[in-house]
């Protein structure tokens, strides 16, 4: 990354930022903090932006995306299976963005149709509420709107379900005998009740009633019976309803509203950043003035937008305090795996990118963990018809073109080890033919020989830590620290490669056992004397005892690749298994379809289940063994100033990315 600072014109500002956009390859900082801390900058300028442009402007995008939610909401389209954005020409873009008036009117009528149905449905909601009230009462036959006569008061109200009816009419019967009380209906909760006072003694009833918990309930502004009042609030319910049916037809109708109305949401984007990033410059009367961090092999396509701006430019090296953003950039068979990084942590930017270094070993451990030829073949047809129907972007693409990696390499493990659907082509010549086939492993079979996988996962995973472990001593070389690399890395190699050859050797060749011998004492010396050479005293001793110890931490580490025999044992078993179950109805036409069907359903099971398992735990290699031996993590990502369009991914007129 290189530092750009550019001093322009004000009236060439806007043009700028124009290109800068369009280019999209800067990432434009913000100098708010500068202006406030240093002093030689606060008398000359100020900050840029107009924050009440950029909250008019959300509020634009807000209302094109409740349309955009809106016609979703009510399509009858077939949503796809994967989002994409819609490939679009500059040039047709701009075109489409000439009828925006148009385009407008388009979102405000949805919009309109939106705020009828939530104005519908709020009074669906008051029909039903005042449906519920109303329904307990039915047995009342009064109108409700009467609510006394001359001499009398109608009172109706509920208690809860727990009080004695008897016993709380006895004591109303205390307060005035003139009263008639009356059960009208109850449930598990309430009882309802009509309570008819002389108008003289409402308020001593009222107050006994309200002892025992009495409420009472109104209905202002009904006329008629309750029955009656049901029946017309289920028939306003029912209109109402065929109304919001109608507007919802509408809205489906609409669809062909959506293309220009995604254009405008893009392009009310695209001005809302622009207005929005001036925030992050300064400016004078006349000029202004941006700071931004530019990828060095783009310099040459940035000074030429700066050049056409008529702009002054300088360009300097990151200083060590500064936060320098990071961008990762690998060969089209490693960029895939980039997304294993980022789900973890941008490397920081003076550490390492690893994706290109394990890469290859993702797909190996994932391949081998799965390790079944015909779940490879599943798995790369799969993502390469999504990569070829779908314009997949950002993540989504890098994920689907790793798993057909990694289905590619599960394909070539799978034939190795002799795994294709487990052994069902066998058992279905058996079933359906009654022939006795053989598909042999090119290498071996792992259910057979399962030691035999042990010792090369375990041998691949020492390859894999001593990858990790040569980054780390390149790293120490690089910064200067070459002492580093060989007490701490080479050291490390003598003890484990001498191990090997010392205890494991003698199968190979008894010569291998005395160098090996050797070579793990003269590696632990190594660690010993100098694990505590930045100590002093009793500490240099503690500090090599201390590192040695470190030997029970590489022994897990190698150790934790026995999961690649685990995985794979478990992929193949179960696929056995599988089919098996398949058999079990024995030869003939039921006999082929009970295999074919278990077939499908448990071959789909195993395939699922075993496929996370192949990429949990392959990334968990990843991220546990191999990141720990030298990754540094905690980068920016790098975020640069571009068309950070949602549903129209623009191009140029040869169909180029922008």
């Amino acid at each position: 990354m290189k530092k750009v600072a550019v001093i322009g014109l004000d009236t060439m500002k806007e043009k700028l930022i124009s290109d800068l956009m369009e280019l999209g390859v800067v990432q434009i900082t913000d100098q708010s903090q500068r202006l406030a801390e240093d002093e030689k900058w606060q008398g000359l300028g100020t900050m840029d932006g107009d924050d009440d442009r950029v909250a008019s402007l959300d509020s634009e995008i807000n209302r094109v995306t409740l349309a955009l939610d809106t016609l979703a909401r009510y399509s009858v389209e077939k949503s796809p299976l994967f989002f994409t954005r819609r490939a679009m020409k500059a040039r047709d873009f701009a075109e489409t963005m000439e009828g925006r008036k148009s385009i407008v009117a388009d979102t405000d009528y949805i919009l309109g149709l939106n705020e009828s149905l939530h104005g519908l449905r709020e009074q669906i909601n008051k029909r039903n509420t005042d449906l519920s009230s109303i329904t307990p009462w039915i047995g009342y036959d009064l109108p409700l709107d009467v609510e006394h006569t001359e001499f009398t008061e109608i009172n109706l109200g509920v208690v809860p379900s727990t009080v004695d009816i008897g016993v709380l009419d006895q004591r109303i019967q205390e307060v005035s005998e003139a009263v008639a009380l009356s059960e009208v209906n109850r449930d598990k909760d309430l009882i309802y009740l009509m309570v008819v006072t002389m108008k003289e003694n409402q308020d001593d009833v009222l107050t006994v009633m309200k002892q025992h918990g009495y409420t009472p309930t109104p209905f202002k502004g009904f006329a008629g019976s309750a029955n009656d009042n049901r029946n017309r609030i289920i028939r306003e319910i029912k209109e109402k309803e065929e109304e919001c049916k109608k507007i919802e037809d509408e809205i489906s109708t609409l669809s062909r509203m959506r293309p220009g109305i995604e254009c405008l949401h893009d392009e009310l984007i695209m001005e809302r950043d622009h207005v929005k990033i001036k925030s992050n410059l300064l400016k004078t009367k006349r000029t202004f003035n941006l700071e931004g961090w530019v990828p060095e092999h783009c310099e040459e396509a940035v000074n030429k937008v700066l050049e056409a701006s008529e702009c002054c430019y300088e360009y300097r090296d990151p200083d060590d305090e500064e936060e320098v953003p990071v961008m990762i950039q690998n060969n089209s068979f490693n960029s895939p795996f980039e997304a294993i990084t980022e789900m973890y942590s941008l490397p920081d930017y003076h550490g390492v990118d690893p994706t290109k270094y394990f890469g290859i070993f993702y797909a190996i451990f994932f391949g081998m963990m799965l390790s079944d030829a015909g779940y490879g073949i599943v798995i790369a047809v799969a993502c390469f018809i999504i990569l070829k129907k779908f314009a997949l972007e950002g993540m989504s693409y890098k994920m689907i073109k790793m798993f057909f990696y990694c289905g590619l390499a599960t394909i070539f493990w799978g034939a190795m080890f002799g795994g294709w659907f487990g052994n069902f082509f066998q058992t279905a010549a058996k079933i359906m033919f009654n022939k006795d086939i053989t598909i042999s492993p090119i290498w071996f079979d792992p259910i057979a020989d399962p030691t035999r996988l042990l010792i090369w996962s375990l041998i691949f995973g020492v390859v894999h830590l001593f990858v990790g472990m040569g980054i780390k001593a390149g790293m120490d070389i690089k910064r200067g620290h070459w002492l580093d690399a060989v007490f701490d890395v080479f050291s490390w190699y003598m003890i484990i490669l001498g191990a090997a050859m010392w205890l494991a050797g003698g199968s190979i060749s008894q010569a291998l056992v005395t160098p090996g011998k050797y070579m793990t004492i003269a590696g632990a010396l190594i660690v010993l004397l100098t694990g505590g050479r930045d100590r002093k005293g009793i500490g240099k001793v503690i500090g090599g005892l201390s590192s040695l110890y470190g030997v029970t931490g590489y022994i897990s580490d190698i150790l934790s690749y026995a999961r690649l025999l685990a995985l794979g044992l478990a992929t193949g078993v179960i696929a056995n298994v599988v089919n098996t179950l398949g058999s079990v109805a024995g030869g003939g036409l039921v006999g082929s379809i009970v295999l074919m069907v278990v077939f499908v359903v448990g071959h789909t099971f195993n395939m699922a289940i075993n496929t996370l398992g192949a990429f949990v735990h392959s990334s968990r290699l990843q991220y546990i063994e191999f990141f720990g031996k030298f990754y540094e993590d905690g980068g920016e990502e790098f975020v640069p100033f571009r068309k950070n369009t949602k549903y129209v991914r623009l191009t140029s007129g040869t169909d180029e990315d922008k």
